[in-house]
This record gives C-alpha cells, sequence and structure tokens, in this order.
C-alpha cells in the first residue's frame, strides 16, 4: 500500500508541474493530461539531473524548482509540436 501512495504523489506532483507549465506554453490544453504528466515527468527527471549536476547551494533551493519548471515549459512545449505534427493528437 506504501508503494502506491508513492507512485500517487509522483503522479500528483508531474501533474502540478505540468499544469504550472501549461499556463506559459500557448495553445495548451489543461485537460490533456497525458501531455500535462508525461512533461512534468520529464522535467522533474531532467531538470532535477540537471540541479544535481549544477550542485546547486541548500540556501537557494528555489533554483532547482526554477530549473524543473523551466524543463517542464520546454518538453511541454517540444511534446505539444510533435503531437500535432505527427496527427496523434488533434
Amino acid at each position: 500500500m506504501a508503494l502506491f501512495w508513492q507512485i500517487v504523489s509522483l503522479l500528483s506532483v508531474w501533474l502540478l508541474y505540468g499544469l504550472v507549465a501549461s499556463l506559459f506554453v500557448k495553445n495548451s490544453n489543461k485537460r490533456d493530461y497525458l501531455l500535462l504528466i508525461v512533461s512534468g515527468l520529464f522535467g522533474g527527471l531532467i531538470g532535477g539531473r540537471i540541479g544535481n549536476v549544477l550542485d546547486v547551494p541548500d540556501n537557494i533551493w528555489w533554483l532547482r524548482e526554477v530549473i524543473k519548471l523551466g524543463v517542464t515549459i520546454l518538453s511541454m512545449y517540444t511534446l505539444q509540436n510533435i503531437f500535432k505534427w505527427s496527427g496523434f493528437r488533434k
């Protein structure tokens, strides 16, 4: 049961990152949950890795979150264009 709640919390964080990123991306649909979760996943994983590589100090912890949000916005924009060009989503 603990594994279930860990997965739910991860999905909710990725969805939250995707929802915030959708405010910055033009023509994004806030009901497209697959796009929100996948872009949040990419933003969390890649942005978190970049934050670890840069070795951000603890007193500016918010810089990691800004990096994650930036990567999430970039991945949402890229995925939205890929979905549009491939005809996967209309």
